[in-house]
């Protein structure tokens, strides 16, 4: 029999009768013959509900007691989801991240899974139950229990497949896997069946929204294979894997940021305790040498307070650190796709005949990135995706 791990975001559980599809679906594979573990998410906006619950007794709440708050939503889905199940006759038991065994760091609202002891879920399988966990939380060394920050829900459906061992780990959301950009903004955006890893982590790391960055970091570490689908409706599946690429640069996607800090750092800088106030954060920067002053570019979408880091920074630091913008950032990416000066090249002349301002561009090792005004990002994207034949052939080559 297979294990499989499915992963159903909270937007796919927004109502009864999305719970009632899930659970049927959940059901179908159970009857299958596969053993069955569930990883889910909070229901709809509750996340967001309850966090306003909490700032209208406390203005400034204690991060403990918010993660005992927040992890609460997840455990109502799994709760919810189990007795779905067992009204359809399909034996289940819901579990707490900490009951799945999930152990994690100390910190609160950002902790990492340090280890998964998966020895309760597999004995659940092996009475043949459906085991629907609550994703987004673990426990502390201390026994507390914690919520894992930004991602935490496709890291846990990851760690949790590398801990069962599972043939595959399929993660649900409203999209039916990847596409080459965003279809919002590039109508003819083509879908991608298959992505190598590292190929997956540059398009995440540079706006793609699909998956997490984390998760797919996780997937690299333990040798995951992750099917991307989509909850409700038919559509097809973006299969992530392991797979050392083509041998030859390829674009595959184009992926975007809406909005970045441009935080500068001067060579006589605290470049240690700069590292460290961003450390929860996903930052990107080019390489450099120790003492060399740089640049690194925080994403605006992941900060709850933008203008509460601006003025925390510039507080800290009142001399050597500057922070700027927003600005935005539109990148081609694919395998070594950054290896290629004239990948550069090509990139900056494409939005230069657009007539999209290019601040600058960067170079990563599987992709190229130029920056932009904040306004121009849909015009920018659609640039790249027709200049570099991605249109056309789905996953484009460069010599």
């Amino acid at each position: 029999m297979s294990v499989i791990v499915q992963k159903f975001g909270g937007s796919s559980l927004a109502s009864d009768e999305q719970v009632e599809a899930i659970a049927q679906r959940i059901a179908m594979a159970h009857r299958n013959g596969d053993r069955v573990v569930v990883v889910v998410s909070a229901r709809g906006n509750t996340t967001s509900r309850l966090l306003a619950d909490a700032g209208k007794l406390n203005a400034n709440p204690d991060n403990r007691e918010l993660d005992m708050l927040l992890a609460a939503g997840e455990q109502a889905s799994a709760s919810l989801v189990s007795l779905a199940l067992q009204g359809k006759g399909i034996p289940s038991v819901a579990l707490t991240g900490p009951q799945a065994g999930v152990k994690t760091c100390g910190s609160h609202l950002n902790a990492r899974i340090k280890a998964v002891e998966p020895e309760r879920v597999l004995a659940e399988l092996n009475e043949r139950k459906v085991v629907v966990i609550a994703c987004f939380q673990g426990a502390s060394p201390a026994g507390d229990i914690t919520t894992l920050g930004r991602g935490g829900s496709d890291t846990t459906a990851v760690a949790i497949a590398a801990a069962v061992n599972a043939d595959r780990c399929e993660i649900y959301s409203d999209v039916d896997g990847v596409y080459t950009a965003d279809p919002r903004i590039v109508d003819d955006a083509s879908h991608l069946r298959m992505v190598a890893h590292a190929e997956m982590k540059a398009l995440a790391h540079h706006g793609a929204g699909v998956l997490n960055e984390r998760a797919i970091d996780y997937a690299i570490e333990h040798g995951v294979t992750i099917h991307a689908r989509r909850a409700h409706g038919r559509g097809g599946e973006t299969i992530v894997r392991d797979d050392k690429g083509p041998g030859r640069s390829r674009i595959v996607g184009v992926a975007c940021h809406k909005g970045l800090l441009k935080i500068e750092f001067s060579a006589d800088a605290d470049r240690g305790r700069l590292a460290e106030r961003l450390g929860e954060l996903d930052v990107f920067a080019p390489e450099l040498a120790d003492g060399e002053a740089g640049v690194y570019f925080v994403p605006t979408g992941q900060l709850a307070d933008v203008d509460g880091l601006i003025n925390d920074l510039r507080r800290q630091f009142d001399q050597g650190v500057s922070v700027s913008g927003p600005l935005a950032s539109v990148s081609a990416v694919g395998y070594h796709a950054g290896q290629d000066a004239d990948t550069s090249v090509f990139a900056v002349s494409a939005l230069d005949s657009s007539e999209i301002t290019v601040l600058d561009s960067l170079r990563f090792p599987h992709a190229v990135t130029c920056l932009i005004p904040a306004g121009q990002v849909a015009d920018a994207t659609r640039c790249f995706h027709d200049r570099f034949g991605i249109a056309d052939t789905g996953v484009a080559n460069v010599a």
